[in-house]
Protein backbone atom coordinates (compact mmCIF):
# COMPACT_ATOMS: atom_id res chain seq x y z
CA UNK A 1 0.00 0.00 0.00
CA UNK A 2 1.39 3.72 -0.73
CA UNK A 3 1.56 5.85 2.67
CA UNK A 4 0.32 9.27 2.44
CA UNK A 5 3.07 11.01 2.50
CA UNK A 6 3.98 9.48 -1.26
CA UNK A 7 0.16 10.29 -2.13
CA UNK A 8 0.80 13.56 -0.88
CA UNK A 9 3.51 13.85 -3.47
CA UNK A 10 2.03 12.72 -6.37
CA UNK A 11 -1.32 14.65 -5.78
CA UNK A 12 0.85 17.71 -5.73
CA UNK A 13 2.78 16.92 -9.19
CA UNK A 14 -0.97 16.27 -10.93
CA UNK A 15 -1.94 19.22 -9.21
CA UNK A 16 0.71 21.58 -10.77
CA UNK A 17 0.83 19.31 -13.88
CA UNK A 18 -2.76 20.54 -14.50
CA UNK A 19 -2.81 24.41 -13.14
CA UNK A 20 -3.01 27.27 -15.36
CA UNK A 21 0.06 28.82 -13.82
CA UNK A 22 2.17 25.76 -11.94
CA UNK A 23 4.76 26.70 -9.07
CA UNK A 24 2.38 30.12 -8.42
CA UNK A 25 1.47 29.64 -4.15
CA UNK A 26 -1.78 27.95 -3.30
CA UNK A 27 -3.83 27.30 -0.68
CA UNK A 28 -4.02 23.93 0.54
CA UNK A 29 -7.56 24.40 2.36
CA UNK A 30 -8.52 25.10 -1.10
CA UNK A 31 -6.28 23.46 -3.72
CA UNK A 32 -9.27 22.80 -6.30
CA UNK A 33 -9.88 26.26 -6.77
CA UNK A 34 -5.97 27.74 -7.73
CA UNK A 35 -6.34 25.15 -10.78
CA UNK A 36 -7.01 28.18 -12.95
CA UNK A 37 -5.23 31.40 -12.95
CA UNK A 38 -7.44 33.38 -11.03
CA UNK A 39 -8.78 30.77 -8.47
CA UNK A 40 -12.45 30.59 -7.84
CA UNK A 41 -13.83 33.84 -5.29
CA UNK A 42 -15.08 31.52 -2.35
CA UNK A 43 -15.44 27.73 -1.23
CA UNK A 44 -13.06 24.37 -2.27
CA UNK A 45 -14.10 24.04 -5.74
CA UNK A 46 -12.38 24.66 -8.67
CA UNK A 47 -13.72 27.64 -10.98
CA UNK A 48 -17.26 27.22 -12.78
CA UNK A 49 -16.14 27.57 -16.40
CA UNK A 50 -14.83 25.95 -19.42
CA UNK A 51 -10.82 26.29 -18.19
CA UNK A 52 -11.93 25.17 -14.83
CA UNK A 53 -13.91 22.30 -15.66
CA UNK A 54 -10.91 21.11 -18.41
CA UNK A 55 -8.40 21.15 -15.50
CA UNK A 56 -10.74 19.62 -12.80
CA UNK A 57 -10.77 16.99 -15.46
CA UNK A 58 -7.24 16.86 -16.61
CA UNK A 59 -6.19 16.44 -12.31
CA UNK A 60 -8.71 13.79 -11.97
CA UNK A 61 -7.90 11.75 -14.72
CA UNK A 62 -4.75 11.62 -14.02
CA UNK A 63 -5.37 10.65 -10.25
CA UNK A 64 -7.13 7.81 -11.26
CA UNK A 65 -5.24 6.66 -13.61
CA UNK A 66 -1.63 7.29 -11.50
CA UNK A 67 -3.14 5.11 -8.79
CA UNK A 68 -5.92 2.25 -10.16
CA UNK A 69 -8.79 4.05 -8.94
CA UNK A 70 -12.48 5.65 -9.56
CA UNK A 71 -13.95 8.10 -7.78
CA UNK A 72 -17.90 8.58 -7.97
CA UNK A 73 -20.14 11.42 -9.33
CA UNK A 74 -20.13 13.01 -5.85
CA UNK A 75 -16.61 12.45 -5.12
CA UNK A 76 -16.25 14.36 -8.46
CA UNK A 77 -18.56 17.35 -7.73
CA UNK A 78 -17.34 17.92 -3.91
CA UNK A 79 -14.59 20.02 -3.36
CA UNK A 80 -11.84 18.96 -1.29
CA UNK A 81 -8.67 20.11 0.77
CA UNK A 82 -5.49 18.48 -0.01
CA UNK A 83 -5.47 16.65 3.04
CA UNK A 84 -9.31 15.48 2.34
CA UNK A 85 -7.88 14.50 -0.93
CA UNK A 86 -4.94 12.84 -0.14
CA UNK A 87 -7.06 10.63 2.67
CA UNK A 88 -9.95 9.98 -0.23
CA UNK A 89 -7.35 8.53 -2.18
CA UNK A 90 -5.58 6.84 0.52
CA UNK A 91 -9.48 5.40 1.01
CA UNK A 92 -9.30 4.29 -2.40
CA UNK A 93 -6.35 2.58 -3.15
CA UNK A 94 -7.51 0.29 0.06
CA UNK A 95 -10.79 -0.68 -1.48
CA UNK A 96 -9.30 -2.43 -4.89
CA UNK A 97 -12.87 -4.44 -5.60
CA UNK A 98 -14.74 -1.34 -5.90
CA UNK A 99 -12.14 0.77 -8.45
CA UNK A 100 -12.82 -2.28 -10.27
CA UNK A 101 -16.60 -2.11 -10.26
CA UNK A 102 -16.89 1.69 -10.56
CA UNK A 103 -14.67 0.95 -13.54
CA UNK A 104 -16.58 -1.54 -15.40
CA UNK A 105 -19.44 0.91 -14.82
CA UNK A 106 -17.83 3.53 -16.21
CA UNK A 107 -16.68 2.07 -19.32
CA UNK A 108 -20.34 0.22 -19.99
CA UNK A 109 -21.61 3.83 -19.72
CA UNK A 110 -18.68 5.45 -22.28
CA UNK A 111 -20.09 2.38 -24.48
CA UNK A 112 -23.67 3.56 -24.63
CA UNK A 113 -23.05 7.46 -25.32
CA UNK A 114 -20.56 6.47 -28.42
CA UNK A 115 -24.03 5.77 -29.87
CA UNK A 116 -26.01 7.77 -28.10
CA UNK A 117 -24.44 10.75 -27.83
CA UNK A 118 -23.62 11.65 -31.32
CA UNK A 119 -27.23 10.10 -32.48
CA UNK A 120 -29.57 12.78 -30.07
CA UNK A 121 -26.98 15.72 -31.32
CA UNK A 122 -27.77 14.62 -35.05
CA UNK A 123 -30.95 14.67 -34.84
CA UNK A 124 -31.10 17.78 -32.86
CA UNK A 125 -28.91 19.42 -35.42
CA UNK A 126 -31.45 17.40 -38.07
CA UNK A 127 -32.34 20.70 -39.78
CA UNK A 128 -29.01 21.70 -41.45
CA UNK A 129 -29.32 18.39 -42.59
CA UNK A 130 -32.87 19.02 -44.01
CA UNK A 131 -32.04 22.13 -45.30
CA UNK A 132 -27.99 20.68 -46.94
CA UNK A 133 -30.84 18.10 -48.65
CA UNK A 134 -33.26 20.37 -50.00
CA UNK A 135 -31.27 23.57 -50.61
CA UNK A 136 -30.79 23.70 -54.62
CA UNK A 137 -27.97 25.72 -54.47
CA UNK A 138 -24.45 23.36 -54.10
CA UNK A 139 -22.84 26.24 -51.82
CA UNK A 140 -25.15 26.23 -48.89
CA UNK A 141 -26.04 22.73 -49.38
CA UNK A 142 -21.91 22.45 -49.04
CA UNK A 143 -21.78 24.40 -45.79
CA UNK A 144 -25.02 23.20 -44.11
CA UNK A 145 -23.92 19.01 -44.78
CA UNK A 146 -20.49 20.50 -43.25
CA UNK A 147 -21.49 21.66 -40.30
CA UNK A 148 -23.86 18.79 -39.33
CA UNK A 149 -21.52 16.24 -39.66
CA UNK A 150 -18.91 18.84 -37.80
CA UNK A 151 -22.10 18.70 -35.03
CA UNK A 152 -22.44 15.10 -34.85
CA UNK A 153 -18.68 14.24 -35.41
CA UNK A 154 -18.04 16.23 -32.93
CA UNK A 155 -19.68 14.22 -30.16
CA UNK A 156 -18.98 11.51 -31.45
CA UNK A 157 -14.71 11.80 -31.10
CA UNK A 158 -15.36 13.51 -27.40
CA UNK A 159 -17.73 10.23 -26.82
CA UNK A 160 -14.74 7.99 -28.40
CA UNK A 161 -12.11 9.70 -26.37
CA UNK A 162 -14.26 9.11 -23.38
CA UNK A 163 -13.92 5.32 -23.80
CA UNK A 164 -10.77 5.05 -24.79
CA UNK A 165 -9.81 6.78 -21.45
CA UNK A 166 -12.54 4.85 -19.03
CA UNK A 167 -11.14 1.75 -21.07
CA UNK A 168 -7.54 2.32 -20.36
CA UNK A 169 -8.62 2.97 -16.69
CA UNK A 170 -10.58 0.29 -16.62
CA UNK A 171 -7.57 -1.96 -18.21
CA UNK A 172 -5.10 -0.51 -15.40
CA UNK A 173 -7.98 -1.22 -12.48
CA UNK A 174 -8.35 -4.81 -13.66
CA UNK A 175 -4.28 -5.63 -13.90
CA UNK A 176 -3.90 -3.74 -10.65
CA UNK A 177 -1.14 -1.93 -11.93
CA UNK A 178 -0.81 0.99 -9.62
CA UNK A 179 1.40 3.41 -8.13
CA UNK A 180 4.24 1.22 -6.26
Amino acid sequence: MTDRHQIHEAVTSHFEAARERPGTAYEPDRFLAHLTRVPAKKGTRVADTFAGRRRLIRFVHAVQLDFGICFTNQEWERGYTLDEFVRLVEKKTSKPEAAARLGRERVRAARMHLTDGPLKLGLLASPLLAGAVFTPRIAPRLILGVLWLTIAGGAGFIAWRDYAYYRTLDDRISRGERRP
